[in-house]
């Protein structure tokens, strides 16, 4: 027995020392090649065969129940969410619909077509593609696989971006640094908002630090030209997204970090001469990425004219102190968000996606931040800018959504833009920075924040969470109900905070990861392909019917009419446009009076209703106009109308086909004109 144990030491050692010398850095502190590459290599092996057979995690499925009965044999784990509307019944409706026209950059389904690119964001055979990596698959896959593509792409660009952030500060921790970027992938705010619009503004902004620390950290000059060619391609592929109110928060962090991490290598003795030399690669980087940018603003004018002088979202304005003490609550209450995936939100927000956040692990570390910029200062005579300014852009954060009264001074920053809920989205990135970079400057001295510190601020998370636990126990207990382990996660991220603190790197990191899948390993389903919805009898009559005699379409009742022509790639007055096309508004409204009502980001549909359309908005997305076939409207603009309304005036129509679904049946007309 105590020959095994010899030996099992002696195997446990080498393993060690292997291990360190696999993980040892360069002599400039940077990671080795072989680190750098191991856990994007990793998540390449994994992700290839989920795309070959079509897993992925979009919420198409719930479209399964109005189409077929029966389980769906698709859906492998979890549950489609409904509130995902903006991925499973607009942006996978649009892709079906751009499929089945041929991938054009001008989609003909809208009257006067729209364009595929502001602000969908839709595939399409064009050379803007080459900046829309998650949307290749459309041009090169079967549709299955086309929808797993632009699913793990973004997770994987992700991941890798993390991993290398991390490693870059922390070289001898790649085991560390992979479970952070899955935990961080993780994170509730990024599963609930999955699309590329939100993750491609985190890429960005990890490559971007990534890249600045290499300038900074080596004179070798191939390395930071590879990290600042990989930062103008991303500055591209992110401004592409359009999404201003995740990418502002964002490259605020990134700005911040960056002018500390300046600061901080200042400090150490590096030159202005020689900063601004470091500099050219990643510099160079941002101005061909800008460049590129506004050359595909410029040709795109005319499209981003009309979005932005649309009623909604329009040149829309937010100012300053819109937060109050439920925001801040709903925020930090990362325990909790488990219940979001039973719909279990209430006490957190409207729906799930606003009620979803981050576990804020840095943000809770800032008192053990300060206390290592005193001890710093006492001890080397310089203070850790770069942890310093990133704690600086969160309490800009904080200032721009609790402090009213500075509007002005905030437009400087470019917050108006944004929205308090969206801020979140630069406050978990900034927390994350902070937990990482923390995490570096105690492990590469030897520092440990004291018991009492560690313990305090871990104290100050776990407190808050048993303030909102008591809440919600007094005023909606369903809360609590959907999330039993509430107190376990509550209990985990404090270890966590208190674990930071300590620089006990792994015992932090495995709490964070486990904090981090437990509360979002639920919330999108594990899916094969998607619902096609062309595959069925309704929609090849459809197609059929239209090849044979093409006209224009209106689908009047439920959403999924709308569903149905769309991906059945006819004319029509149905689907969610952005900006407005002029030629099909003019049939609709040809006096212009109801401009404010049809002029917005909205999805547009029918209601029955007697004589000319009548436009209103239920919500600000949200166009909603009577149909009448014995209108005019109807007889000079429209050839075919497909309905599920039981109330629909079918004097001016003559039936075409009925189609009995689970949840409707679907009547296929032809206008003919008045009849009465």
């Amino acid at each position: 027995m105590t020959g095994l144990r010899q030996r099992m030491s002696r195997l446990a050692d080498a393993a060690g020392r292997r291990y360190i010398l696999w993980t040892t850095p360069t002599a400039n502190g940077l990671p080795n090649a072989v680190v750098l590459a191991a856990f994007p290599v990793l998540l390449l092996i994994v992700v290839v065969p989920l795309i070959a057979v079509g897993i992925n995690g979009w919420s198409t499925g719930w479209m399964h129940q109005f189409i077929d009965t029966g389980a769906d044999p698709n859906l492998l784990a979890g549950h489609p969410q409904v509130t995902r509307t903006d991925e499973w019944n607009v942006q996978s409706v649009w892709a079906i619909a751009q499929v089945q026209q041929g991938l054009p950059l001008t989609n003909g389904t809208f009257p006067g077509g729209m364009d595929t690119t502001l602000p969908q964001d839709l595939p399409r055979n064009d050379i803007t593609t080459f900046f829309r990596p998650h949307l290749w698959g459309f041009s090169l896959l079967p549709l299955d696989m086309a929808f797993a593509w632009k699913w793990w792409i973004p997770a994987l660009l992700l991941m890798a971006s993390v991993y290398c952030f991390v490693v870059t500060v922390l070289p001898r921790r790649p085991i560390a640094a992979a479970a952070l970027a899955v935990g961080f992938y993780f994170s509730p705010l990024i599963q609930w908002w999955y699309l590329a619009t939100t993750i491609f503004p985190l890429v960005w902004g990890f490559v971007a630090l990534t890249a600045v620390l290499w300038a900074l950290k080596t004179p070798r000059r191939l390395g930071s030209w590879l990290w600042a060619l990989a930062l103008a391609y991303l500055t591209v592929v992110m401004a592409m997204g359009i999404y201003v109110p995740f990418i502002i928060p964002v490259v605020i962090v990134v700005v911040f970090a960056v002018v500390g991490a300046i600061l901080q290598a200042h400090g150490r003795g590096m030159r202005i001469g020689t900063l601004a030399v470091r500099a050219i690669p990643t510099v160079s980087g941002l101005v061909v990425g800008a460049l590129v940018t506004v050359g595909w603003l410029v040709a795109k004018a005319p499209v981003v004219d009309a979005f932005l002088n649309t009623a909604y979202p329009g040149d829309r304005l937010a100012s300053t102190g819109q937060g109050d003490l439920h925001f801040l609550a709903a925020s930090i209450a990362s325990s909790f968000s488990e219940a979001l995936n039973t719909q279990g939100w209430g006490l957190l927000g409207p729906n799930a996606s606003e009620a979803s956040t981050f576990f804020f692990v840095g943000a809770f570390l800032i008192p053990v931040v300060v206390w290592a910029a005193i001890r710093l200062k006492r001890s080397e005579k310089r203070l850790p800018w770069m942890l310093l300014l990133t704690v600086a852009a969160i309490a800009l954060f904080l200032a721009y959504v609790f402090v009213p009264g500075w509007d002005g001074l905030s437009r400087l920053f470019l917050l108006d833009r944004t929205t308090v809920g969206r801020l979140r989205m630069g406050i978990g990135f900034a927390s994350f920075v902070i937990a990482v970079v923390l995490a570096g400057t105690l492990s590469a001295r030897r520092l440990r924040a004291p018991h009492w510190l560690a313990g305090a601020t871990a104290g100050v998370f776990l407190l808050s969470q048993l303030v909102i636990a008591f809440v919600a126990f007094r005023t909606q207990p369903q809360l609590l109900a959907a999330v039993p382990l509430w107190w376990l996660w509550a209990l985990l991220s404090a270890l966590c905070i208190y674990f930071f603190a300590r620089a006990r790197v792994s015992l932090a990191v495995a709490c964070f990861l486990i904090v981090c899948v437990a509360a979002t390993a639920g919330t999108n389903p594990v899916y094969r392909g998607v619902v096609d919805l062309r595959e069925t009898p309704l929609s090849q009559s459809i197609i059929e019917l239209d090849e044979a005699a093409p006209g224009t379409w209106v689908g009047v009742g439920s959403g999924m009419t709308t569903d149905f022509l769309l991906e059945s790639g006819v004319e029509a007055f149905n689907g969610f446009q952005g900006a407005p096309s002029e030629q099909m508004w003019s049939a609709i409204d040809p006096d212009g009076d109801e401009e404010f009502e049809w002029n917005r980001l909205a999805g547009v549909s029918w209601v029955a209703g007697p004589g000319e359309p009548e436009i209103s908005n239920p919500a600000p997305d949200q166009i909603v106009a009577n149909f009448d076939g014995c209108s005019e409207f109807a007889a000079g603009n429209v050839d075919y109308v497909l309905s599920d309304a039981p109330d629909l005036d079918t004097s001016c129509l003559t039936e075409l086909g009925r189609f009995t679904l689970p949840m409707s049946t679907m009547t296929v007309y032809e206008v003919v004109g008045a009849q009465r």
